[in-house]
């Protein structure tokens, strides 16, 4: 017996009756069920970084509950990820949150998109999101009681080199709100990670 999802909100257990190296076929013994799916939704902008760094942020990410990922190339990149493939690298994500649903019980899939730049993805956004980007040098702290219960939340967030003065002008032409997290500098990997559960954990708990 095995626990089946279309990473939809559907899930329903099936049992396998052929098995081979080519082929897995299922029959469903049971009606199907349908999660419901989260009041408030979180989108996390998010450059290309090294794969290591990048892997780690997008697993714990989802865990935490991100509903999708808008991968964008930013203008400080490391040399040596600039190098690499940009498809093999965004189908690998979409391989890795496949995984971690799996793992954590999450039957909704995050959308996974990918953009040559910053610009392309907030062009993408809804108008009555909230947006935060976070940076180091940014003149305001982030605080809780800033997040409108009621809406959904973006966090956009820069390489380790940060945001380029063209990305920090583009965020400010969007009205994007931009904060730092304190006086401890987080790694490009980390800071996402630690406001996407602040906002979780806002809107009530780290759920599903």
């Amino acid at each position: 017996m095995v626990e089946v999802f279309d990473g939809q909100g559907n899930v329903a257990n099936c049992l396998v009756f052929k098995l081979s190296n080519k082929i897995c076929s299922l029959q469903r013994t049971e009606s199907l069920k349908k999660d419901s799916k989260p009041k408030n939704l979180i989108t996390g902008i998010i450059p290309i970084i090294k794969k290591n760094n990048f892997n780690f942020m997008l697993q714990k990410m989802t865990e935490i509950g991100v509903n999708r990922f808008l991968v964008y190339q930013p203008d400080n990149i490391d040399q040596s990820v600039a190098k690499k493939d940009k498809s093999i690298f965004i189908e690998k994500s979409k391989e890795i949150v496949i995984s971690v649903c799996k793992q954590c019980g999450n039957n909704f899939l995050p959308k996974i998109k990918s953009y040559i730049h910053l610009q392309s993805a907030v062009d993408e956004l809804q108008k009555d999101d909230q947006i935060f980007a976070f940076d180091t040098e940014a003149s305001e702290y982030f605080a809780q009681d800033e997040l409108d219960m009621n809406k959904n939340i973006t966090i956009i967030t820069g390489p380790e080199s940060g945001f380029s003065d063209k990305e920090l002008n583009i965020l400010r032409q969007h009205n994007v709100m931009i904060r730092f997290l304190g006086k401890n500098i987080l790694r490009s990997e980390t800071a996402p990670i630690v406001v996407a559960a602040i906002i979780k954990n806002h809107f009530g708990k780290i759920e599903k």
